[in-house]
């Protein structure tokens, strides 16, 4: 396996130079960037990629745990080490399915077993996206009002999230479901992209893509329907489309 990337978020100077310390002496690891905020987190990892993210959960702002929650909406596969100075958010952290959690002061052997965890949790990942798509046909089963529906993927525009719902949107009708975005997008082809935190889009669809004050708006072939892409997305997207 190639060196695993690896992001450090953490608002104390002293704490972030000490994980990174530790990374460079692991073998098998590499430091792909630093942060000090959740703004700077989700920035870094959407243009990074990377595979682990050690977080720390006390940062102004948007703090580590709704940080850590956005980017594995970005990617998936990522494995988050929760790292903090105090153990009251282990219920919290541990329900985003995080790799580990860890109490400063943190020692160079705590660390390691922690990273080494994530490293188990990205070959699961890795194992299950090939089970899942050598077994996959093209169809999206959902639950919508106590029955399964079969839905063909290139029929799905967009999947919007409304409330607790997720709301499918096929080329002549949509349909409503009680599975979360979340869940929906897991099931779904690459060619899918969630582009907002509300919003999973087929970019095969896309036709335009323009500017709407604070955000962009994503237009769709034989759709009225439209997608916000945040600008947080915007720059991956119109890499994906092509340009």
């Amino acid at each position: 396996m190639k060196n695993l990337k690896v992001i450090i978020v953490d608002d104390d100077l002293s704490s972030k130079t000490l994980l990174g310390h530790y990374i460079q002496l692991f073998p098998g690891y590499v430091l792909a960037g630093e942060a000090s905020s959740g703004e700077e987190l989700i920035e870094l990892v959407n243009k990074k990629q990377p595979d682990i993210v050690l977080v720390d959960i006390n940062m102004p702002g948007i703090n580590g745990i709704e940080a850590a929650q956005l980017c594995k909406e970005m990617v998936p596969a990522l494995q988050v080490i929760f790292t903090t100075g105090y153990d009251e958010f282990a219920v919290e952290a541990f329900s985003l399915s995080a790799v580990d959690y860890i109490v400063k002061p943190i020692e160079k052997v705590r660390l390691l077993i922690s990273l080494e965890k994530a490293k188990i949790g990205l070959q699961l990942h890795k194992r299950l996206e090939a089970k899942q798509g050598a077994a996959a046909i093209n169809k999206l089963a959902i639950r919508s009002n106590h029955a399964f529906l079969y839905l063909d993927m290139e029929d799905i525009v967009i999947v919007e999230k409304e409330g607790r719902k997720s709301i499918i949107h096929l080329e002549a009708e949509q349909v409503e479901s009680s599975d979360s975005l979340q869940d929906i997008a897991k099931r779904l082809p690459k060619y899918f992209y969630r582009t907002h935190r509300s919003y999973v889009v087929n970019l095969r669809k896309i036709v335009k893509i323009e500017a709407f004050g604070e955000t962009y708006l994503a237009h769709f072939a034989d759709s009225d329907k439209i997608a916000h892409i945040s600008k947080l997305q915007i720059q991956t997207i119109s890499r994906l489309m092509g340009k």
